[in-house]
């Protein structure tokens, strides 16, 4: 497969369908938790109904850290937990974002990635989050030995 027919391959056949989120009403604590168990670069912000509203980077919270934590001090570790307790998801989350829907292109993701700062999107149908797609993922399809797969499903 050349790499037009990859560009024309559609997110939904490449995006991550099961998004693990925090709702807006999350602690800065539980989102910083749930990107370290699951290895995640960002997270999307959901409200009460799904709709997406925003999303949440390691960056994110790393900028919320006392600076002693890098020196793993007693006192920043504590001051830590009550700095990402004190705020929520709401107050901390990028609200300006780029989505993409899930007929649109490989093609337009990568687009978007070389123009952009951020290496994932939300996939939305009406601002309903439906899936995430990151760099890694165009990576895969265009290195894996069988991208036939995805044309396929």
């Amino acid at each position: 497969m050349d790499t037009l027919e990859l560009l024309q391959i559609k997110v939904k056949d490449v995006m991550t369908s099961d998004v693990v989120t925090v709702n807006q009403k999350d602690v800065m604590l539980t989102v910083e938790k749930l990107l370290i168990q699951h290895n995640f670069n960002h997270i999307p912000i959901v409200d009460d109904k799904d709709n997406l509203l925003g999303i949440l980077t390691k960056n994110d919270v790393q900028l919320l850290k006392d600076w002693g934590t890098n020196l793993n001090l007693k006192t920043s570790i504590m001051a830590n937990e009550q700095i990402l307790n004190s705020h929520t998801a709401s107050d901390r989350m990028n609200r300006i974002l780029v989505k993409i829907g899930p007929e649109d292109t490989l093609e337009m993701c990568a687009d978007i990635f070389k123009e952009n700062l951020f290496h994932a999107l939300p996939v939305t149908v009406d601002n309903k989050l439906i899936g995430m797609i990151t760099t890694y993922d165009l990576l895969n399809v265009a290195y894996t030995r069988t991208p036939l797969l995805y044309l396929n499903k």
